[in-house]
Order: C-alpha cells, then structure tokens, then sequence
C-alpha cells in the first residue's frame, strides 16, 4: 500500500470514528438510552435531534471535501472529491428537513396541536427572546439551504457558472447559522459533555472554512500565471503553454497525468469560471502545459488567447498517476483527447528512460486527429518498452495509410476500442490498467476488459473529468 493509500483510509477513519463519538453522545447524553421510557413527544423531539447533530456532522463533512485541503486532496483526488460532495449535498438536505419537521411536530404536540403552522413559517422577529430569534435564524437558512442546494445541482445545467456558484456560497453562511442555532435552542448542547461534541464540530468547520477564505485571498498572487505560447497540434487541438514570475510555486514539481484548473483573465468579468486541463508536459521544467480539443466556449478562446494573458492555474490536483517504482506494465486506453495524461506519463517515462512498458490503445476519428503524432513516432523508435495502437472509428485503414505509416513504428485497427482489439495486443498478468476518454467509451471498455480478461472495474483506474 502507497502512501497515497494510507492517508485515504486515515481519513476515513477518523470521519467513521468522528460520527460514531457523535451518535454515541447522543445515545448516553442526549436522551438516546432513555427513548422507550419518554412519551411521545419526547420521543419523536430526541429522534429529531439525533438528525440535527448528524447534519452537524455532514455540514463539517461536506465543507472539508470542497475546501480543496491539500492532505486530503492527496488521498482521493480533487474530481472525486467533488463528485463525491455533489452527491452528499442532497442527503444532508434530507437530514436537515427531517430534523426540521420531528422537532417543529414535537412542539406541536407538546402544546396540544397536531401542527403548528405558526411555529412552522415564523420568519420574522416579534420578540427580543434569544431561543426565539435563534428559530428564526434556522428557518430562513433552511429556506436558503434547499434553494442554494438547488441550484447547485440543477443550476449548473442551465444556469452560468458564475451565478449558481455564488448562490451556493451562502451555504458557508447556512452552516454558521445552523451551528448558532444549536447551540441557542438546545439545553442538550449547553451541558458537557454535548458541549463538547458541538465545540468540536463547530471547531473543524471554522478551520475548514478559514483555511479556504485564506486561499481564496492569496490565490491571485500564488497561482498568476502568464500564456507564453500557443502551438497547433492538428486542426481543432493545441497546446498552450504558461510561464510565471519567479518560481512556480505549487507547480515546481508534479506526477504526471495529474491536472490544473485554469481561469482566464477577462477586462469585463474579472477571471473566468475554472476548466480543468491535464498538464500535459514534462513535470519539473519550470512551466506548464495543456493540451486542449477546441470544442467549447473556453477551450475556443484558448486558442486565439494572445501571449501575454494572464491565468489562474491552480494545482496541481488528482490522484490519476502511476506509481512507477511498482507499476512496470502499463496499458494505457485513452479516447480522443483523453490522451493528454498518457502524454505527459509517456514523456515522463521517456525522459527519465524508466524500466516499464507501455501500451497505449488510442481511439480516434481518422488520422488526421491524431495529436504528438511525430513525437510519439520518435519515442517509439527511441523507447524499447513503448507499443502504440492507434484504432480508427470512422477512416478505414487501407493499404496506402499502412504504406504510407510503415515506417512511424505505430500498429493501426479500425472500429473501436475493441475487446478483439485489446485481446491482440494486450497481456493482462500483472498489468496496469488506465483509462480516460469520453464517458460512452469508458463504459464499453470497461465491459470489453471484463468479458475478455476478466477485468473487474475495481481494477480499472479511470479519469472522468466533470467538475463543475
């Protein structure tokens, strides 16, 4: 096990211990023990309160996978990390709404009523009363909450980046209150050693939150960067080259096949929304790389963007690299210009002439979509362990392409990424499997690698590069 392993399974311990400490306080402090002998309403108000201080917990959770902490973004990759936060975002909705209507229904009973729609819908102030303005304080955040978490994960179809992200920031203001609201309400919490359990959570929210406002407040001097050069690589491709004052901070030495995520400078909006991009060069030169298929708005503008732009590179991010001092059989499957980690993984390999082999099985259109053809034609030629397999979907492979091919040292199939394909070239003991490339690709090759060598998906690493 790496130590790349270690640190994903400290980490979960501890988030595993974390949760049990806080449902074990409840149990023993909080009325837990003592559920079969209170009454009904008791009953279904501690109920509630057990889903209050779980959302307590995925509050703390949630903002610790977004804040990009460094340790942990080193243990799981920032991709995962965001997919993972993306999926969490609901249930702690859920958790919060449920907490919600127990502890308003179990006032309700309490008072005689079946529901208290008053109580429900008070967004106002009509008292001085802290415990009461604390009320109101929950409800308009969770009002804020569902709306902000809405929009977080519908908004980012339809919507710009820039305003459905800024209204997802207020959940950094919905927290505060949720965390001022527990503390205000609950005679539980006011008591050790509840106390104490929310003094923690309370603790690790603010450090994860500070830790994010002081990036944010330093990351346009620490990740400026400036475009050096722009390079054609075919007709929709290029590569775009970046250089900065001083050292490269961050970026002074990375694994390849990780990525950066770049923000463009604009006059009329300030940055722009971040796109990541695999670094594409050989790590510890000085500069960074990003090889780029022009085919949305941003990626259009890289490639007319004029030298001398300036960027926001952050990084460098992801957990999509080779260990190689122990991975020394690599099969690499990319997809269109799902390449780009295996370029800079195959540079780094040649570079450093490192005791592996290699085996790229390459998807693309028609030759003509091929990018770093000359280049990998010379390391194939230069590096014994490199085979390349170009497999073309739509140009059929004829006789005057392999005559006119036959001395670039690449072996060429026509269809797909094909489990035939993958079986003539591929000896799956002991290797190393990797795939990047269009989501539809991934998924058939995945299938093609376990009908025909058994292949679970498990041991299968993959780069999927949907962020925001």
């Amino acid at each position: 096990m790496g130590k790349r392993g270690l640190l994903g399974i400290i980490w979960y311990i501890v988030g595993i211990v974390l949760l049990v400490l806080i449902i074990a306080t409840w149990v023993f402090y909080a009325g837990g023990l003592l559920w079969f002998k209170l009454n009904t309403y008791r009953k279904i108000g501690t109920i509630g309160s057990l889903f209050g201080y779980i959302s307590l917990y995925l509050f703390v959770l949630t903002t610790f996978v977004a804040v990009r902490l460094s340790l942990l973004e080193r243990a799981y990759g920032l991709n995962n990390l965001i997919r993972f936060h993306r999926k969490v975002g609901p249930f702690v909705v859920i958790c919060v709404i449920v907490h919600a209507i127990l502890k308003i229904w179990a006032y309700s009973l309490s008072t005689g009523e079946t529901w208290s729609w008053d109580f429900a819908f008070q967004f106002f102030p009509y008292t001085w009363d802290l415990k009461e303005n604390a009320f109101i304080l929950a409800r308009w955040a969770l009002l804020i909450m569902i709306t902000s978490v809405a929009v977080a994960q519908v908004g980012r179809i339809i919507l710009p980046f820039r305003f459905w992200k800024s209204l997802h920031l207020a959940m950094y203001w919905v927290v505060a209150a949720g965390f001022l609201h527990a503390i205000a309400v609950s005679s539980t919490i006011q008591t050790f050693p509840v106390l104490g359990m929310w003094a923690i959570l309370a603790a690790l929210w603010t450090s994860a939150a500070g830790y994010r406002l002081n990036y944010l407040k330093v990351r346009t001097k620490n990740q400026r960067w400036i475009l050096e050069s722009v390079q054609y690589e075919t007709y929709d491709t290029h590569t775009c080259r970046f250089i900065r004052r001083g050292d490269p901070g961050s970026f002074s030495s990375w694994a390849p096949g990780q990525f950066a995520l770049f923000r463009m400078k604009s006059k009329l909006w300030g940055w722009s929304e971040p796109h990541p991009f695999t670094l594409s060069c050989i790590p510890g030169e000085g500069v960074i790389c990003c090889t780029v298929k022009g085919v949305g708005n941003f990626s259009k503008r890289l490639r007319t963007a004029h030298p001398g732009t300036e960027f926001l590179c952050e990084g460098p991010y992801g957990v999509f690299t080779p260990d190689f001092t122990k991975e020394k059989k690599l099969v690499f499957i990319a997809g269109g210009i799902g390449v780009t980690p295996f370029l800079s993984m195959i540079r780094y390999a040649v570079h450093n002439n490192l005791p592996v082999t290699i085996d790229l099985i390459w998807g693309n259109k028609a030759k003509r979509d091929i990018i770093a053809y000359s280049e990998l034609s010379r390391y194939v030629k230069k590096f014994p362990g490199l085979r390349v397999v170009h497999v073309l979907s739509e140009q059929k492979i004829t006789e005057k392409l392999l005559e006119e091919t036959s001395s670039d040292g690449f072996f060429w199939e026509q269809g797909f990424v094909s489990g035939a394909i993958l079986k003539k070239y591929v000896d799956p003991d002991g290797a190393s499997f990797y795939l990047c490339g269009p989501a539809p690709m991934q998924r058939f090759v995945l299938k093609e690698l376990n009908e025909v060598f058994g292949v679970s998906r498990r041991r299968v690493k993959r780069e999927l590069f949907l962020l925001f």
